[in-house]
């Protein structure tokens, strides 16, 4: 009887933390994304300096990024896969004066770097 109890008890308690308001997410979600247009070549522009802002806000880049010039945005082949990569200047950058913003032939992150590689 205490058994049934138990595990009654813990079958219920599980919906008491149920509701609204709660994200289910397997990874993280790309919001500079939706800054994508068709023109891909023009929004690559918009969405490199989205992440750029969000890596300024996650302290992963200093804040002197947020004044970066767009060099070029254009398409590589990687391993068989064409991705964009929007090229960023910043004369006051400390850790490189050039950022690699890598992304996916829809707008999507796939990475940054300083190195272009």
């Amino acid at each position: 009887m205490k058994l049934l109890l138990i595990f009654i008890t813990l079958a219920f308690s599980a919906s008491a933390f149920s509701g609204p308001g709660h994200g289910h997410s397997h990874g993280p979600v790309d919001t500079c994304k939706k800054l994508a247009t068709k023109d891909l070549k023009k929004s690559s522009i918009k969405i490199g300096k989205c992440h750029i802002l969000r890596f300024v806000k996650a302290g992963k880049i200093e804040s002197s990024w947020r004044a970066a010039k767009h060099l070029q945005s254009e398409i590589k082949k990687f391993g068989g896969k064409e991705e964009w990569i929007v090229t960023f200047h910043n004369e006051k950058g400390t850790k490189g004066k050039k950022l690699f913003v890598f992304l996916n032939m829809k707008g999507g992150f796939i990475a940054a770097n300083f190195t272009g590689k």
